[in-house]
């Protein structure tokens, strides 16, 4: 599936509303983005997130705005808990930070999410998140 006017959008830049990057195109599927380079390794992103394709992607505000609220579960399917805000190193999103279920906030870094759309899917056991301090 190709991007507007069917021009291909691998290889392009993703970044959010203020240009911190999310990843590079590695592949187009109809309603997702896969990612495939930057922090992320290889990673899928919902297509209602983008507001405009020129010589990059971009999304349609800042990270921390658009992802904000999203439930995060595992990859055994079980609540995590909800995206409350990013963490960005040099201009490169790095991770989420995520609310629990007993408040405690969690870091969960890009290289462990899956995907991102209705919410965040994660690779990895919910266990695991704590065991990296």
């Amino acid at each position: 599936m190709a991007g507007r006017r069917g021009r291909s959008l691998v290889g392009m830049a993703v970044v959010d509303g203020e240009g911190v990057e999310v990843g590079y195109v590695s592949s187009e599927e109809v309603n997702t983005l896969v990612l495939g380079e930057g922090s992320g390794g290889r990673m899928r992103l919902g297509r209602r997130f983008v507001s405009g394709i020129v010589d990059r992607v971009t999304l349609r505000g800042p990270a921390a705005e658009i992802f904000a609220g999203l439930n995060v579960i595992d990859s055994d399917g079980e609540f995590v808990g909800i995206v409350r805000d990013t963490n960005e190193a040099d201009d490169v999103l790095d991770s989420f930070i995520v609310e629990d279920e007993s408040g405690e906030m969690v870091n969960v870094l890009l290289e462990d999410v899956r995907s991102i759309d209705e919410w965040v899917e994660l690779s990895v056991a919910g266990d695991s998140l704590y065991e990296k301090g």
